[in-house]
């Protein structure tokens, strides 16, 4: 597993992060305190973006699939 902070700065960032890890196979949750979303669903996203302490939980071991996707989300780290 591989936790990494997360922020958001308007709307149109959390539109752009999903469409991102959407295109990746593995499980990814964004969790903030007690709760969790899964980080694909831009529904769950809008409703926990704003979260102060967001991170991004990758269900997945390191690979060149996960470095690839952290390169990709890294303007949200």
């Amino acid at each position: 597993m591989i936790k990494i902070p997360v922020h958001f700065r308007h709307t149109d960032d959390i539109v752009e992060f999903v469409k991102i890890v959407s295109q990746y196979p593995f499980h990814m949750d964004l969790v903030s305190g007690n709760h969790a979303v899964d980080a694909k669903s831009l529904m769950g996203t809008l409703a926990l973006g704003s979260a102060a302490g967001l991170s991004l939980m990758i269900h997945s071991n390191p690979s060149p699939s996960t470095e690839q996707l952290l390169s990709q989300v890294a303007c949200f780290i």
